[in-house]
Order: structure tokens, then C-alpha cells, then sequence
């Protein structure tokens, strides 16, 4: 409750200085009320970084510094009114001439003197509430400072695949695994089970599933099993879902959401049988009812046991109970780290040059307390460690090793204090970015696209110099943090980032959270104080699938809520008509609206009453037909998903009146592209996917001049790309099989990134590429089975820092006559089907000359297997890279999928 109050202050505070004068404050009533209001609030602002600090110890500082976020929070919805008013006269001057009659009528009734009239009393009443919160400041201690309340915005350059960092102190605890997994007997002759059970144990962050990656990967263990497959199961022990993600990770082929259990046991029997397996369950909890149950986990075992004799299950978990559960006749209790584990952990992570640390002799005294402290957890080590990578002065040092918050009692499942400690060492402006991650489920994956316009739909992101798109900032935060260790990333290709959370980092962003944040990670208790402080709202499937049609007790106590989210919805089909009333007539003040896979027929016209509305996902919504005329009036809208809305049959004639869209993800089943998409003139990101019929993009795309990334998927009948903006960063094309790259004439001069995949018609790349020289900088090629051929041009693309190649089994891509010499390059190839990789060249897919990459980069290795060996010279080109790497490159590398492994030379 009393977490990242400077940022949300801030924020307040640069709004209030905005619009005291602005002149749409017409009545003098208000423009008085916002003066004082800001007078009061800059006295309080003053003291909230003290406060902020010395809540640790006074519980009373947490409750009032809570007091003074709801105030923020009414600041910035009042403010928000006054912007919606100035943006509908923008649209009434820029575009009066050419609005419908409806559009028109509803502009005018606005009446200046009212509206004043009505937010002079809401400001007074705001101000009367602050100023009660600003007399209980002095009840406490609390010194005025001037700290830095934006923090220092640094966009910084870094290469995209960040190393997989070195596991040490576990090499007894494999061994120990390795040795009961290949020559573990069933104990009984007579237990008719074909498989058993060996379970690692261990707290939260302590590496259970970094030793079980271990195990699965080493030789021995990849020799042993002919089959082997990894499944992340967490809270939720669904055993439908569970044999889904075993076949998928079988057989790298992925099942449809409509088959039935029935259906999927068959397909997991084909799989299975008669195979000498080795299956990893990630992560099982017995968390009530929908963890692992005895009744459960029979279920899933018998129909496990048609695999050959001694096939084997690892299963990791916090729980000593679901190792009873699930019947292991071994469990190997991980313990912490040895200290002096923990301190070469540490220090890896805090002096990335190896022997930096030879410099620091104070630093490593200081350092080797940390470590202790850390109680052997190493996700606690290399958080900290992260922290610390890039700060030589050794008072930052020994403010981490003295600080208060090791002194506090910790109970059993308490969120570690090296972890707070790392939340706290956020610059203030990163703390609410963190925070608004809790109300996703844990275990999901995070997709930038996806998090960044919901971000910007909350007014996170707001440069204070105007001079960069919310878009990157928003990448640059997700970058800033994952080089914290509190995000651990899978996947940066430039445009967009792919990172999950640690379950006990996404633990302390519930705790910092608190009652904002109300999901089925945690829900605020049913207080009347609580109810006042929710803001953001996940709703679970649990909540969607009851049996009686209603509205979740925990909403109808609610009022001030800005989102309402349905994050994991799976194939569940929503068509809860009262809860869909409820959000349009309650939460008046909603930014984010989720309304995706509901079966809507109709939007309801009331919609354009949430002025508020910043994010509106009407996707998987096949039903929907026509959007009301009613949504032009969202002049507050930035993001518009229609994604699945295939019998669309097109958009509202004064839909240029969304003058702030900047995301359009859109479905139609018509020929060409809809006209009105033209006069989105601020679009940033649009897409079009699933267009079956879709022949032309048109002049649509070549007048959007501001667009920065265009991603075209699942469009069978385009034929042909216009010329694009050289606006454009990057183009995304997936699926198309009639489109012809090569009749594009001329190429896109700034283009950042290209992407291209499932295109069985390319047999070479675009020759218009090689006008993207200057600026290219990430190249994707995935499952595009006749390509056959790399230019030679690409060692022309100085700028080149990714190349990534997806080759199918069996299939190879050449690369020219001449050696290839990609500078800056960092190479990630996969391999599909888990094909087996024994040398640099050919086995991988790959041919050409030994000098191939002469690469400055690291090369990273994705498959299943340890039986690779490498070229002498890439060795000698990786040796040399470590030589010299970026302190920032060496965080977490997450695969990109949990059963694949990672080698990293």
C-alpha cells in the first residue's frame, strides 16, 4: 500500500502543474481549487521519499503513505477528464467538417459552464481529503528531500541474446540425481508400474529447476532415454491440460484446444508406449483443490504406465506433500549453497570481467557478507549480484550488506530480503511497471507487445521531453529490469521482448502491489477500506466457468477500478451478460477493457461513455459484425484489438476520430483492407492476421506515415506488399503463401528489424533488403522450407547484430560460395524435432566454409542434446568475446521452450 508512491506523485504533481491554467479550465472556481490543491500536495511530495524509506519500521507510515496513493490516484482521474475535454476539442476543430451527425450532436452537448461547475466541487473534495492526509504528516519524523523523482531515463544499446550464466555449487546434488535416475530399481518385482517418481525438493528460488535442466540435459541421461519430454505444470494440476503439453513436448506438434480427454489419452498411448521415457514435471504445488490430489495424480499415472520398464518422472516442487502424493521412491532435499559457493556466484555476477574483481579487495570483503546473508538461495545471490554489476563505490556496497531490512523476522514463506532489497534499488519511475505484473497469473509468459500498450494505458510511460516513443521506452524498462534479474528474459529480437518472472519475484510484486491489485494470486480482504483501493482486476477462469451466471462477489464490491483483465482464458468462451453490464455501468473510470473470446454479437453503444478507455481487446469475438458508432467517441483510446473478429465487416465511417490510436490488431473477411483505417493517422502498430480473403493492403498501409511496426500473418490470397513508410521499423510476415516478396521495388531505408516465417513459397531472401543496409539490425528466418540460399549481401549489413535461422529436419541452408563475416553478429539457430547435433556444419543445418561466422558474438546452440563440437575458429571468435563482453550480457537466457536445452560455448 505504501510502495512506489514517489513515481505515482510525481505523476500527479507534473499533471496538476499542467493543467492549473490550461484553457479548458474555464470557470475561476477551478482553476483556485487546482491551485491550492497543488500548494498543498508540493508541501506533502517533499517528505514521501523519507516516508517511503522509513515505512519498514512504522507500520502507521505504510497506512498513511496508502492514504496519500489514493489521493494520487483521484488527482490523476479528475486530470484525465480535463485531457478528455481538450482532446474532444481538438477533434472538433481538426475534423468538424467531415464528423457524422451522431458524432457532431455529441460533442455539442457539452455545456463548459456544468462540466466546471461539477469538477470545482470533485477538486474541493479532493483537496479536503488531502488535506487531511498532509495534517497527519506531522505525526511523524519525516525530513523533507530533493531526490531524483524520474530517475535518469538512459536508453542504452545491447546486444539481444543475453548468456546463460554458469550454475556452480550443484555438482553433487546432479550426481546424486543422475546416479538413482539410471540405476534406480523398483523396489517390489511385483508393482505392476512401468515408471517411477524421483522429486527434488527445495525452497523457492533455490534452483530446483536449474538441477533439473541439468539432469535432463547431461549426455548420460540423453543416452539413457529414448523419449524424453518437460512439462511446466504449477498451481494448477489439470490433468486434460497436462497430457495436452506431454504429447506437444513429445512431439513438438501442438494439439487442438476442442479435442477431448478421450481424444488425447489415445494420442499420449501412440506416444507412449513401449518408449523408455524420462518426463520432468516443473514445478508441482498441492495447492487445495487445484493442485495435485491423490485421485489426480492415479489419473495421470495410469496413463503414464504404458511406457517401457524403468522409464523415470522428475518432479521438482516446494511441497513435502506432493512427493507423497506422487508416490517418489527417491527425494533429493536441495539444500542452500555452500558460502563459498554463494560467493563466487556473487561475484560472477558483480564483476563481469573475469579477475575485475582482483581490483576491488574492499568490494569482495563487503560482498563475501552479502553472499552470507543470502542464506545460500541462489536466486537471492544473483539478484543481488545483478544489482551491484555496475557500481564500483563502495558505499552502494555496504548499504545493501548494512541495510535494516536483513533484520527483520522472516517467516517460513516470506519474500527473501535480497529480493526486496533489488525492489527497493529500483529507480523510482520502474517500481509501478514491476508492480502492475502481479495481476497476471503466475507462470505466464510476457510478451512486450502485449504488456507495453497496457502499460501505457495506466500513463506509465510519459517522457517528460517528448522525444521518444512510449513504445521504446516501454522496451527499454523491460530491458532495465531483466539486467536486474527480476525479469528473466527468453527472447529480445529488437521490436519486441519475450521474459517471465521467478515465482518468488512474482511473490514480492504481490506484495508490493497489495490491495491495488486484485487477481487470483491474491484477492484484498472484503473490507470497506479495501474496496476503495483496487485498480486493477484479473479475472480467473475459475470465476468465469461457475455454474450460475453472475457477477464475482469481489467486483460488485469495487468502484474505482482502471482495469479488468481475463489474462490465461484458454478456450473457455465467456458469455456472462452481467458481469459484461457491470463493467460498462459501474467502473466509469476503466483504461483497460478485456472483452476477447466473449462471443459478442453486438458491443453494447454504451461504450463510448467510458471515456476513460485507453485499451479495448474485442478479439476471438467470430459473432461481432458491426462496432457501434458510439466507440469515435474514445478520443482517449491508444490500442484496438479485432484480432478474430472475421465477419468484421468493416469500422465506423468517423473512426479517425480515435485521434490517440496507436495499435490496431485487425480481421476481415473482405477483399481489401477497409478505407477508414486511413485517417488513423497516428497508428504505430498495426496488424493484420487471419484474412483469408484479403487480396490487397491498398493505399491503407502506404498513407499510414507514421506506422513503426506492420506484422501481415494467415493471409493466403495477398498476393502483393505497396510500398511501404519509410516510417517503418519492422515488418513481421508469417503465413502468407501466394505473397511475392520480390515484386516489392523499392526496400525501407530505417527498417530495424525483418521477420519472416511459414513462407513455403521463398526460396531466396528480398533483394530489396539490401536498401535496409545503414540500419538492419535483426534478421528472422523460421520453418521457410525452400530457402536454400544466404546472400552474400548480408556481410554488407554493418549494423547486423541478430540472425536467427529455423531449419526443419533434414533440410539445410547454404550459405554462397564465399565465406560469410557478419560483424556484431550474435547467432541463435534452433532446430526443430529435436534433431540430432554433432557437428558445427552440416548436422545443424547449416553449410559452408570453416570461417562461416568470424563472429564478435556469442553463438548459441538451442537443442536437445550435448554432442555438439564447434569449429576451432568459433571457438577462438568465443574466446575472444569473452574477453571483452558487456557487463549487462550476463543475465539470465531463458530457452525458448522448457523442454529444449541450452549450450552455450
Amino acid at each position: 500500500m505504501g510502495e512506489f508512491v514517489t513515481s505515482i506523485a510525481e505523476t500527479a504533481m507534473i499533471g496538476l502543474a499542467s493543467y492549473t491554467y490550461k484553457e479548458v479550465c474555464l470557470a475561476r472556481g477551478v482553476t483556485d481549487e487546482l491551485a491550492k490543491l497543488k500548494e498543498t500536495f508540493s508541501d506533502v511530495k517533499k517528505v514521501v521519499l523519507d516516508a517511503e524509506e522509513k515505512q519498514r519500521n512504522d507500520p502507521r507510515l505504510t497506512e498513511w503513505l496508502g492514504k496519500l496513493k489514493d489521493v494520487c490516484y483521484d488527482i490523476d482521474d479528475v486530470l484525465d477528464e480535463f485531457a478528455f475535454k481538450e482532446l474532444q476539442m481538438q477533434v472538433m476543430n481538426n475534423r468538424g467538417s467531415v464528423l457524422t451527425l451522431k458524432v457532431r450532436t455529441f460533442f455539442s452537448r457539452w455545456n463548459p459552464l456544468v462540466f466546471n461547475i461539477k469538477m470545482a466541487h470533485r477538486i474541493k473534495g479532493i483537496r479536503e481529503e488531502l488535506d487531511r492526509v498532509a495534517a497527519e504528516k506531522a505525526l511523524f519524523p519525516l525530513e523533507e528531500r530533493a531526490g531524483d523523482w524520474q530517475g535518469v531515463h538512459v536508453k542504452r544499446e545491447t546486444h539481444s541474446f543475453v548468456q546463460v550464466y554458469d550454475v556452480i555449487g550443484r555438482d553433487d546434488d546432479k550426481k546424486q540425481i543422475i546416479i538413482h535416475l539410471l540405476n534406480l530399481r523398483l523396489k517390489d518385482p511385483g508393482v505392476r508400474d512401468t515408471v517411477s517418481v524421483i522429486s527434488i525438493l527445495g525452497l523457492g528460488g533455490m534452483g530446483k529447476t536449474t538441477l533439473a535442466k541439468l539432469v535432463y540435459n547431461d549426455k548420460r541421461v540423453v543416452k539413457n532415454f529414448e523419449l524424453r519430454m518437460w512439462v511446466y505444470v504449477s498451481d494448477h494440476f489439470d490433468i486434460k491440460r497436462l497430457v495436452r503439453d506431454i504429447i506437444t513436448s513429445a512431439t513438438n506438434q501442438n494439439c487442438g484446444d476442442d479435442e477431448s480427454l478421450e481424444q488425447l489419452q489415445k494420442k499420449l498411448q501412440n506416444v507412449l508406449t513401449d518408449k523408455h521415457f524420462l518426463l520432468v514435471l516443473d514445478d508441482v504445488w498441492d495447492k487445495s483443490e487445484i493442485g495435485v490430489t491423490i485421485s489426480k495424480w492415479l489419473e495421470l499415472k495410469a496413463l503414464l504406465n504404458v511406457g517401457a520398464n524403468e522409464s523415470k518422472i522428475i518432479v521438482t516442487t516446494r511441497n513435502e506433500s506432493v512427493t507423497k502424493v506422487m508416490e517418489s521412491v527417491y527425494v533429493h532435499p536441495l539444500k542452500g549453497l555452500r558460502h563459498e559457493d554463494c560467493k563466487s556466484l556473487f561475484l560472477q555476477r558483480a564483476f563481469a570481467r573475469r579477475g575485475e574483481e582482483e581490483r576491488y579487495p574492499q568490494l569482495v570483503e563487503i560482498g563475501d557478507d552479502i553472499a552470507e546473508k543470502c542464506g545460500g538461495v541462489p536466486l537471492a545471490v544473483t539478484t543481488l549480484g545483478s544489482m551491484l554489476c555496475l557500481k564500483r563505490e563502495q558505499h552502494a556496497w555496504s548499504e545493501v550488506r548494512d541495510s535494516d531490512i536483513w533484520k527483520l523476522k522472516q517467516e517460513h514463506n516470506d519474500i527473501s530480503p535480497a529480493l526486496k532489497l533489488s525492489y527497493d534499488a529500483l529507480p523510482p519511475y520502474l517500481k509501478p511497471y514491476f508492480a502492475f505484473c502481479s495481476i497476471f497469473p503466475k507462470d505466464y509468459i510476457f510478451r512486450s507487445t502485449d504488456l507495453v500498450p497496457l502499460w501505457m494505458a495506466q500513463g506509465f510511460l510519459q517522457s517528460s521531453t517528448g522525444s521518444q516513443e512510449p513504445e521504446e521506452m516501454g522496451l527499454d524498462y523491460i530491458r532495465q529490469i531483466c539486467s536486474r534479474s527480476l525479469f528473466q528474459m527468453h527472447e529480445d529480437s529488437i521490436h519486441s521482448i519475450v521474459f517471465e518472472m521467478h515465482h518468488l519475484v512474482h511473490d514480492l510484486a504481490i506484495s508490493v502491489a497489495q490491495v491495488e491489485c486484485s487477481s487470483e494470486n491474491f484477492r484484498p480482504p472484503s473490507t470497506s477500506i479495501s474496496h476503495k483501493k483496487v485498480r486493477h482486476v484479473s479475472i480467473s477462469r475459475d470465476d468465469l466457468c461457475m455454474k450460475e451466471v453472475r457477477v464475482p462477489d469481489y467486483l460488485l464490491q469495487l468502484k474505482k477500478v482502471w482495469t479488468i483483465l481475463f489474462p490465461n482464458p484458454g478456450d473457455t468462451v465467456i458469455t456472462n451478460k452481467p458481469l459484461l453490464k457491470t463493467c460498462f455501468k459501474r467502473f466509469k473510470y476503466l483504461r483497460v477493457l478485456d472483452l476477447s473470446g466473449w462471443s459478442l454479437e453486438k458491443l453494447p453503444s454504451s461504450i463510448g461513455n467510458l471515456s476513460h478507455l485507453r485499451y479495448l481487446d474485442l478479439s476471438r469475438n467470430p459473432s461481432l459484425q458491426k462496432l457501434p458508432d458510439s466507440i469515435c467517441e474514445l478520443q482517449n483510446l491508444q490500442t484496438l484489438l479485432l484480432s478474430g473478429c472475421e465477419n468484421l465487416k468493416g469500422l465506423p465511417k468517423d473512426i479517425g476520430s480515435l485521434i490517440n490510436l496507436r495499435k490496431l490488431v485487425f480481421t476481415t473477411s473482405r477483399m481489401v483492407l477497409p478505407e477508414e483505417i486511413k485517417s488513423l493517422t497516428s497508428l504505430r502498430h498495426f496488424e493484420v492476421h487471419s484474412c483469408s480473403n484479403l487480396e490487397s493492403l491498398g493505399e491503407v498501409v502506404q498513407s499510414l506515415t507514421n506506422l513503426r511496426i506492420l506484422v501481415i500473418s494467415n493471409c493466403g490470397n495477398l498476393e502483393s506488399l505497396p510500398q511501404l513508410s519509410p516510417s517503418l521499423k519492422a515488418l513481421v510476415i508469417s503465413d502468407c503463401e501466394k505473397l511475392d516478396l520480390m515484386s516489392l521495388g523499392e526496400g525501407i531505408e530505417g527498417l530495424l528489424s525483418f521477420s519472416i516465417s511459414k513462407m513455403s513459397n521463398l526460396e531466396a531472401l528480398p533483394h530489396w533488403l539490401q536498401d535496409s543496409k545503414p540500419s538492419l539490425q535483426s534478421i528472422r528466418i523460421e520453418n521457410c522450407v525452400h530457402l536454400k540460399v544466404l546472400p552474400e549481401w548480408l556481410q554488407s549489413l554493418m549494423k547486423l547484430q541478430q540472425l536467427v535461422i529455423e531449419v526443419a529436419e533434414g533440410k539445410k541452408v547454404r550459405t554462397g560460395p564465399r565465406s560469410l563475416v557478419l560483424p556484431r553478429l550474435q547467432l541463435m539457430e534452433r532446430t526443430l524435432h529435436q534433431v540430432m547435433i554433432r557437428r558445427w556444419a552440416s548436422d545443424r543445418g547449416l553449410e559452408g566454409d570453416d570461417d562461416l561466422f568470424a563472429s564478435n558474438g556469442c553463438v548459441f546452440i538451442h537443442r536437445s542434446d550435448e554432442k555438439a563440437s564447434l569449429q576451432p575458429q568459433v571457438k577462438k571468435a568465443l574466446a575472444a568475446f569473452r574477453g571483452r563482453r558487456n557487463p549487462n550480457d550476463n543475465h539470465y537466457s531463458k530457452h525458448y521452450s522448457r523442454h529444449s536445452a541450452s549450450v552455450c560455448v
